[in-house]
């Protein structure tokens, strides 16, 4: 544990944030948004529907050296880059997202503006979103704007191509590690005519996980190949049409959890594919007076999940046994109309939709269940800038979803929610002071659960409930960012209650099945902190902190801990990298308390797990063999040998109850650049 529970950063924050809503004057305007897209810069989006926005406090972005550090082959080795955010395994072996403690359905994540939660659940496997090809992420904690889309009430993670530059660029990536552990990747960039383009591949495999007492983690073999194809150009002077399409494929074991003994889950993906096509248009219309902008995107995913234990993986499947087979089809749009007003003004008005088919057999020589869901959305987002730094945004939108389709199961009603949004925000840009924003915020958004929590069986584990709700949220938050050339610093308190909760419960009549239900109220207060700091040119130290209490509210109050949702979260960086010549990094990451679900508890449901801090250590040498780059590129060639080892001490550590970390991981591998 880096701080002690106490009170200091609450009111470290509060005093921070008093100081800067009455701070300097503003020493110059800040530069207008760009007319291309929520993230700033059309060349850095492939798709993407939403009307244009300022990059709010409270979004932090990882550059592609961060990433590459990591030496990851997916998103799941990225996440813990990000403030607030931690990646947890669930019993189907799925690697998610939690922001701020919040379930992963909270936490929508992106590829290039492609939503990639499944719709049919509405999360997604981060250890098969491949980052071949990726060139950085960024997260948004909160909802600081409803362009983010419904279904974002935590927070959101959006993947993000390299920047285009006109050159060439290409990149080499292989790495040997423990246990089989192997991985391989290449990206080339470059223009055609008015074309940019970008390419890559990937693939991972490894035989096994390694346990911290020794021996192996059962049944944690994975293959993954990926590829992915991006496509660029101007239109109609500072318009930009994008294309993408991207597909991986591959086999995955799932740990079992190691309480359960022979009641375990034991399950093995041997097949799981997807394809993702997307498109995107940014017009500018009337001199810039308007912006359009429009997306349409396709996704194709495929698996099957053989839950017939190691005694069956290997024999011919027999009529009558659990092996399920997913089919799902989701096709999502978007279009947002943008009205400049004068300096720093604009009316945006947007509307999304996305509408998905499951098709399922549970059984071999079963019969096929068909779901359906359509989700759609409105936004109507105002938002005034004056001459004094003051930013003024609000919004209004309406979510509706249908489940036309529910197989066999009685059909759910249809739901449609308001969703409101206002933020106060000052900002001001200084030779002394550097940038500085306070912002206050109130958003108040729900969720419409998925179709896999209104029907899905998870192979008679699981009971049925077309009866559920929708959740909703409300979020206050306060907080505040510092930008200085050697250091920068932000800071937040927040306090979300949601309304309607849906948790899993265990039936008492049926003590081996669940049920999803709503609880009736969640309350998560919590504050974090956040500091890069350059002392020197190569030497860089990065902290981030938060602090939460997440209570379920029984009838004698917020009592009750609410599951897998840690009392803190924290992390250390410390990274020397010149140029060239060697380099290092440190990582410290610290998962705080927190209960989890048990099956074995008759009498909470709940096992409370300790802290837990894993190192990391990575090594390397970087050198320029010719500084004339290759296939006539300016770009110097670069080539990089490193050493990283993850959980450097062994460490034991868990996701959640029955589920173990992996132990100590040996890497070696290098990268050509050029």
């Amino acid at each position: 544990m880096f701080f002690p529970r106490s009170s200091c950063p609450t009111l470290l924050s509060v005093i921070l944030f008093g100081a800067l809503m009455t701070g300097p004057v503003v020493a110059k305007q800040p530069p207008p948004a760009p007319a291309d897209s929520l993230l700033h810069g059309a060349e850095e989006m492939v798709v993407s529907g939403q009307a244009p926005a300022d990059t709010p406090a409270g979004t932090v972005r990882v550059p592609a050296v961060q990433l590459r550090w990591r030496n990851p082959g997916s998103l799941a080795e990225v996440g813990a880059l990000l403030p607030a955010v931690s990646v947890a395994v669930n019993s189907r072996g799925e690697s998610t997202l939690m922001i701020r403690g919040a379930p992963e359905r909270h936490v929508q994540t992106y590829l290039d503006g492609i939503p990639l939660n499944l719709a049919w659940d509405e999360r997604v496997d981060l250890e098969t979103v491949p980052i071949t090809g990726m060139g950085r992420l960024e997260s948004t904690r909160g909802i600081p704007s409803l362009l983010a889309g419904p279904g974002a009430l935590a927070g959101s993670v959006r993947i993000l191509p390299p920047r285009l530059d006109g050159r060439r660029h290409s990149r080499l990536d292989l790495s040997l590690g423990s246990r089989s552990r192997v991985r391989a990747s290449l990206m080339d960039q470059r223009r055609l005519g008015a074309w940019d383009l970008l390419s890559g591949g990937g693939w991972q495999s490894r035989n096994t996980l390694p346990h911290p007492d020794g021996g192996d983690v059962f049944n944690t073999d994975m293959k993954q190949i990926s590829g992915l194809l991006r496509a660029g150009r101007p239109v109609a002077g500072t318009g930009r049409l994008n294309l993408l399409a991207s597909v991986w494929g591959g086999e995955k074991g799932v740990q079992p959890e190691a309480h359960e003994g022979d009641d375990a889950r034991f399950w093995r993906y041997p097949l799981r594919r997807r394809l993702l096509l997307g498109g995107s248009l940014h017009l500018p219309l009337d001199h810039g007076r308007w912006d359009l902008n429009t997306m349409l995107a396709g996704d194709l995913f495929n698996q099957e999940i053989d839950a017939r234990g190691p005694d069956g993986w290997d024999r011919p499947l027999e009529n009558g046994q659990k092996y399920e087979k997913d089919f799902d089809r989701a096709a999502s749009g978007a279009a947002g109309l943008t009205r400049w007003l004068g300096h720093g003004g604009r009316l945006s008005l947007q509307t999304t939709w996305r509408y998905n088919q499951h098709r399922e057999s549970t059984r071999v020589g079963g019969g096929v269940q068909s779901f359906a869901q359509l989700l759609g959305s409105v936004v109507l987002e105002g938002e005034v800038l004056t001459h004094q730094g003051w930013r003024l945004r609000g919004g209004l939108g309406w979510d509706t979803a249908a489940t036309p389709e529910s197989g066999d199961k009685p059909g759910a009603a249809d739901f449609s929610a308001a969703a409101r949004q206002v933020r106060l925000s000052r900002e001001w840009y200084g030779q002394r002071s550097g940038h500085g924003t306070a912002y206050a915020s109130y958003a108040r958004r729900s969720r419409f659960p998925s179709l896999r929590e209104l029907y899905s069986g998870a192979l008679d584990e699981f009971v049925p409930n077309p009866g559920l709700q929708p959740e909703e949220q409300e979020i206050f938050e306060l907080g505040w960012t510092l930008d200085r050339p050697a250091w920068s610093l932000f800071g937040a308190l927040f306090h979300q209650m949601l309304h309607g909760g849906i948790e899993k419960e265990r039936l008492a009549d049926r003590p081996e099945q669940f049920m999803r239900v709503n609880r009736t109220r969640i309350r998560v207060p919590g504050c974090e902190l956040g500091l890069n700091w350059r002392p020197l040119h190569p030497l860089e130290l990065s902290l981030r902190y938060t602090l939460l209490e997440a209570r379920v509210e029984t009838a004698t109050g917020f009592d009750r801990p609410a599951e897998d949702r840690p009392d803190y979260l924290a992390r250390l960086g410390l990274s020397w990298q010149r140029e060239t010549g060697p380099g290092a990094l440190l990582e410290v990451e610290t998962t705080g308390a927190r209960h989890s679900a048990d099956s074995t508890d008759a009498a909470t449901g709940l096992r409370r797990l300790g802290a837990d801090t894993l190192l990391n250590l990575r090594l390397s040498w970087r050198w320029l063999p010719d500084a004339t780059g290759a296939s006539g590129s300016d770009a110097p060639r670069q080539v990089e040998a490193f050493v990283r080892v993850n959980n450097l001490l062994d460490e034991t550590a868990y996701f959640q109850t029955g589920l173990i970390e992996p132990g100590r991981v040996l890497i070696l591998g290098a990268g050509v650049g050029y």
